[in-house]
């Protein structure tokens, strides 16, 4: 086995079991590493494990008109992962990133659905069938607890606690997080699992609370996109929100109703406050109304 491939499989093991990362995750960050390795390799340099700070300019230079400035972002991020690895793993004791930034990026403000779009999308949902149950059940779900969608489609039996009422789902990084139930999501929860759920998978085989349309499996993610554009189009929206939008749609509407950003960064699972105040700004309406009802000059 070569270095190279020596490395790609250590790292790889690296991603998986220290830093938790999900399979599309590792893939993109392999794909970093190997179009780097592939730069060294075509500029004489013999050892991958002992790059240089110039090296990394220089890739970057070269990759420059193909690489966006978002691309450049996660190329560093995927460098700063491996320069991590090599150090833990004994290679070397510096970290040839410490002194390159990341670009800046334009920051991109979430499409928010508001509260009445919602009610209507949930509202026109036929609950007579058992997919419609199944349905309810899910949108209430994701929209009650911020999900992203990975973490609902593998929602277990083990992480959902409808007594108590909350979730404890594991987030990426396998950071776990526990986050509460409301009471309509129980409700519809409670019945999709006794009149919907029960006569697919009455001895509940599958570990997984929302299943698939065909067969005793869970709900995919593309599955759970399809629903999302057929209630857009049921309720004659332009386009069909992404599937993230009801997470936005969770995190603008607590902040609407006087939720403070540190309670939300937590109930979202994010590790940084910074990556939270992104929602701030669609509070910037109610902040103006409110300044209007009580400021006398306003």
């Amino acid at each position: 086995m070569s270095e190279d491939e020596r490395l790609r499989r250590d790292f790889n093991d690296y991603l998986l079991l220290e830093r938790g990362l999900l399979p599309k995750s590792i893939d993109a960050y392999l794909r970093d590493l190997h179009q780097f390795l592939c730069y060294l390799d075509s500029v004489g340099v013999k050892n991958p494990a002992y790059f240089s700070s110039n090296d990394i300019e220089g890739f970057l230079a070269s990759a420059k008109e193909r690489l966006s400035p978002r691309s450049t972002a996660r190329f560093l991020c995927s460098m700063r992962a491996f320069s991590a690895f090599l150090k833990l793993e004994n290679y070397r004791e510096d970290d040839p990133l410490a002194l390159i930034d990341n670009p800046k990026l334009p920051q991109s403000l979430p499409k928010i659905m508001s509260e009445k779009t919602v009610d209507a999308f949930i509202n026109a949902i036929d609950t007579d069938t058992d997919v419609g149950l199944r349905d309810r059940a899910m949108f209430e779900t994701v929209y009650s607890c911020g999900l992203r969608v990975s973490e609902l489609v593998n929602l277990t039996f083990g992480s959902l606690n409808l007594v108590d009422g909350y979730l404890i789902i594991r987030g990426k990084g396998d950071k776990e997080r526990l986050v509460p139930l409301g009471d309509n999501a129980v409700w519809w929860i409670n019945r999709y699992l006794t009149d919907g759920r029960e006569r697919k998978d009455p001895k509940k085989q599958c570990p997984y609370v929302f299943l698939s349309g065909k067969g005793i499996g869970p709900l995919t993610r593309e599955g759970f996109w399809y629903r999302v554009k057929y209630y857009a189009l049921k309720i004659g929206m332009a386009k069909a929100p992404s599937p993230h939008t009801f997470r936005h749609a969770f995190a603008t509407h607590l902040l609407n109703h006087d939720a403070d950003l540190r309670s939300v960064q937590l109930l979202l699972g994010h590790s940084s406050l910074t990556t939270t105040q992104i929602y701030t700004h669609v509070a910037t309406a109610r902040m103006h109304e409110i300044y209007k009802k009580a400021h006398r000059r306003a």
